[in-house]
């Protein structure tokens, strides 16, 4: 009986460790879904315990949380089956997918580097319209050849656009959110969702692509591993 016990602890030493070590993210989204957390605040939750019946966490803000196992396993030598299959409910359930983005994506190919470039200059025009006075160089020497009201008509265009666009690309910065960030494990205001939040602010539909992109290369690369 002793030596049994010996053994139950060692394993749970180790369950414990390779928990910690290797599936932070898994223990986010079991606290995510089965504590109702929000991401937020299971980021740099630790396993503390684990018996036959419950998974024990806590979390930075040094409050305990419980995780019962339904039905309780027989053996410890269940509980890799059990967290795989707790950590495929919980991604279902918060629609998380098991294909993490953890760079940044760059605009590379030229039509994306072109639509970049446009959009950047969109934007510097609607910053910087009210430099545009009698002695400025763009006033005096270009845009009094806009081909509808010469300066004015330009003028009058961009406070026309300004809030439409400002609009659709708040709107498609927050659905990548929704949609993609989330989805692939980009911590909502980390570096490197700031970064994705605004390359796709400035240039729209071609960062949905890129992850797109992405995501399918890694799945492809998942599905060769397998093999």
């Amino acid at each position: 009986m002793g030596d049994q016990a010996s053994k139950d602890a060692a394993t749970k030493q180790r369950i414990i460790k390779h928990m910690n070590g290797d599936h932070a993210d898994s223990l986010s989204l079991y606290l995510q879904h089965y504590c109702n957390l929000s991401a937020r605040s299971t980021r740099g939750a630790v396993m503390t315990d684990i018996s036959l019946s419950a998974m024990t966490f806590i979390t930075t803000d040094g409050k305990t949380h419980t995780i019962p196992f339904s039905p309780p396993m027989a053996s410890y030598a269940d509980a890799r089956t059990r967290s795989v299959d707790m950590d495929r409910e919980a991604r279902s359930a918060l629609d998380i997918s098991s294909i993490r983005i953890t760079s940044y994506l760059p605009p590379r190919n030229p039509i994306h580097v072109f639509t970049f470039g446009i959009c950047t200059v969109m934007w510097v025009a609607f910053a910087t319209k009210h430099k545009l006075v009698p002695g400025n160089w763009l006033y005096d020497n270009l845009l009094c050849y806009w081909p509808v009201g010469g300066v004015q008509g330009y003028l009058w265009f961009l406070r026309a656009i300004f809030f439409p666009v400002l609009a659709i690309h708040i709107g498609e910065a927050w659905w990548l959110d929704r949609t993609r960030l989330r989805k692939h494990g980009v911590e909502r205001g980390s570096l490197l969702w700031w970064k994705f939040v605004g390359s796709n602010f400035i240039e729209g539909y071609g960062c949905y692509l890129r992850i797109d992109k992405e995501v399918e290369r890694k799945k492809k690369e998942a599905e060769k591993a397998q093999h």
